[in-house]
């Protein structure tokens, strides 16, 4: 039934498995099924202007899906290597620089500091509570300042 279905429809099999191959990625996205999906357009778009047997197009959707499976997987690795850290899920990192005042006075090297609603531990050379120190290290939850009005 379904083969008798896939020759009365000829060429628009390919665009419909194409079609349904990309709405599976919306679904499920890994950037995986989007290849096949774009194979099958083409296949599709390919057989509905040029009489091709079904064993060439079968043929042409494998070798075009392998093609693209692989550009696309090496494009998108080398964009993923060049992209910008973000600084997602490290909080410490994204402070690196910032200028704020202690809440409690580093002895022994340590001490805390308020940043928005957080208490963060620090470290760092002696100084009074209410110093203004600039976040120079992050290293989880504990950062390492140094007094902000001295040079650098």
């Amino acid at each position: 039934m379904l083969i008798e279905l896939a020759g009365k429809l000829g060429a628009w099999i390919w665009l419909i498995f194409g079609v349904v191959l990309l709405a599976l990625e919306i679904a499920a996205p890994g950037a995986f099924m989007l290849w096949f999906g774009l194979a099958a357009i083409v296949v599709g778009v390919l057989a509905l202007l040029v009489v091709v047997p079904w064993q060439a197009q079968f043929i042409l959707f494998v070798v075009l899906a392998i093609l693209l499976v692989l550009v696309g997987r090496r494009y998108f690795s080398h964009s993923a290597s060049n992209a910008v850290p973000s600084g997602l899920n490290a909080r410490g990192r994204r402070l690196v620089g910032t200028i704020v005042v202690l809440d409690e006075p580093l002895v022994d090297g340590r001490g805390r500091v308020r940043i928005d609603d957080t208490a963060w531990r620090v470290t760092g050379a002696n100084m009074p509570s209410g110093t203004r120190v600039r976040i120079v290290e992050a290293d989880g939850a504990l950062l390492s300042v140094k007094n902000a009005d001295e040079a650098s």
